[in-house]
């Protein structure tokens, strides 16, 4: 437990030196992993551009601008990644929830409601921090922001 707690402790670190990196060049903090893979450690940095694609310009230049401040936080060697959170983004804030409205999406919950602790379903609606998540046609289960674990879009391909 203790590892999970210094873990966090660095993240939260970590967001305090990117978000203003982040902000200054118009772009949004999607979400911070400090975790071992392997061998290895490994901090990655997921940042979108809200009005279009990110480039791997912008991505490098974000790591430029951290990595020796980041550096100083971590005693450990590690790899630093800097990226997009890609088509199957993870969604962190209730924004997120209310931004990707009619994405389908998967949730894993702390508790359970209705016997179930993971839902797949279409976003139709967000307020009050609830929510609502249609998991069948005409079935909406009714999801408070704050019993979500993890959540993230799920992207489904065209069929041909």
């Amino acid at each position: 437990m203790e590892k999970l707690d210094n873990q966090q402790k660095i993240i939260e670190k970590i967001e305090k030196i990117v978000t203003p990196v982040v902000n200054e060049m118009g772009l949004s903090l999607v979400d911070i992993e400090y975790m071992q893979d392997g061998g290895y450690w490994y901090v990655r940095i997921y940042v979108e551009n809200l009005n279009g694609e990110i480039t791997l310009e912008e991505c490098a230049a974000i790591s430029g601008k951290i990595d020796e401040d980041v550096d100083k936080l971590i005693e450990q060697r590690f790899f630093l990644e800097v990226s997009s959170p890609g088509i199957e983004r993870p969604l962190k804030k209730i924004e997120d929830f209310i931004r990707f409205k009619g994405e389908k999406i998967k949730v894993s919950l702390k508790h359970k409601i209705n016997d179930k602790k993971s839902f797949e379903g279409i976003i139709t609606e967000c307020k009050d921090n609830i929510i609502f998540l249609e998991i069948e046609e005409e079935n909406i289960v009714e999801i408070p922001f704050s019993e979500v674990k993890k959540a993230n879009i799920i992207y489904e391909f065209d069929e041909i």
